[in-house]
Parts: structure tokens; C-alpha cells; sequence
């Protein structure tokens, strides 16, 4: 936080409003967006014990794991984006100010950038996935987030011999950007 306050670019500081912005995006996104990485990695993992056990057969691949089930289902499903100026993608006429909404979670499973987009491969060598977002819209908790998933998922997978759903139907929140579960009730057996 010192950091954020303190920093300067050409003589420029930010407001006190922007300040509290950043923030409230820090605390609320960056916690929000690794928790249902977290928990929907684990659930993508339950519903598909193949690649749970090759993670546990090869926990050198949780690191690929990571960004695989951020790609399969990814914690912010959609973001919101305004135009800086007129332009055409793909055949469609964007004018300066219009508002768009980019699908993430759709962009994840797009079979021109993903072979076989539906299933869950944990050793997918390629994962340009949009998750965590791209350039000047990069998510700064991006590096905390795919740590705390690999220590998440390295610990139960350590800790816990079996691992099983203990009710079939999860329950998500209700939201259009953030996806995640409300809890992930598990029965698990001690290593």
C-alpha cells in the first residue's frame, strides 16, 4: 500500500479517490479471483479423476495444472471494456466510447486457439489462456494467485489420500464477471 500511495509517474500521483480504488480492487479482486481459482480448479479436478491422478502420479505438473484450470474455468468469466477509437474487428464497426463486453470464459474455450477446448488437460504444454487478463489490463495478483493455487492443490493432494464431492451439485454464486462457487463440501481420507 505505502508503494501505491508513494508512486509517481512524470509528476503525477494518484487521488486520493484512485488510491482507494486500487485498493478496494486489490482486496476484493485478488482474493476473490484465487479463491474460485482454487475452488473451481478443484471441483474441474473431482469431475475429471484422470487428471487428478495424474497430478497426484506427477505433482510436477500442478504448475501447468494452474493454468490449466484457469483456462477451463476461469474465475472472471467476462470483463468490461470502452473503446479509445474508432476501429473494426472482425467486420464489426467499434466507435470511440462504445462499451463491449469481452467473454473470457468463452475466449478459453475458443478451438481456434485451444485443441479439444473441453476437456481438462493438466499437461497442456500451450495455455494462452485470458484469465488473469493481458497487457496494460494484466492482473497484478496474478503471480500470488497461481502460487496460492499450486500450494492449495499440493497440500490437499498431500494431505488427503481420496478426495470425493460430498454433494453432486455444487452451488455457484450468481454473478456476470466473477465466477465461483458458495462452498466445495468435500469427503476426504488422511494420507
Amino acid at each position: 500500500m505505502s508503494a501505491l500511495v508513494q508512486a509517481e509517474d512524470e509528476g503525477e500521483r494518484l487521488t486520493e479517490r484512485e488510491t482507494l480504488n486500487m485498493l478496494r480492487l486489490l482486496l476484493i479482486a485478488g482474493n476473490e479471483t484465487t479463491s474460485n481459482l482454487i475452488g473451481n480448479g478443484m471441483l474441474a479436478l473431482l469431475r475429471n479423476p484422470d487428471q487428478l491422478q495424474r497430478l497426484r502420479d506427477d505433482p510436477g505438473l500442478i504448475p501447468s495444472a494452474v493454468e490449466e484450470l484457469l483456462r477451463f474455468d476461469s474465475p472472471v468469466q467476462a470483463t468490461f471494456r470502452r473503446v479509445l477509437s474508432d476501429c473494426e474487428v472482425h467486420g464489426f464497426e467499434l466507435r470511440e466510447r462504445d462499451n463491449i463486453v469481452v467473454l473470457i470464459g468463452a475466449a478459453n474455450r475458443d478451438p481456434e486457439a485451444f485443441e479439444d477446448p473441453d476437456r481438462l488437460d493438466v499437461g497442456r504444454a500451450a495455455c494462452p489462456h485470458l484469465s488473469l487478463g493481458r497487457g496494460i489490463h494484466h492482473c497484478m495478483g496474478a503471480p500470488l494467485a497461481r502460487l496460492e493455487a499450486r500450494i492449495a492443490i499440493e497440500m490437499l493432494l498431500e494431505r488427503f489420500a481420496e478426495i470425493g464431492l460430498a454433494d453432486e451439485r455444487p452451488r455457484f454464486r450468481h454473478g456476470v464477471v466473477l465466477h465461483g462457487l458458495r462452498s466445495l463440501p468435500l469427503r476426504c481420507i488422511a494420507a
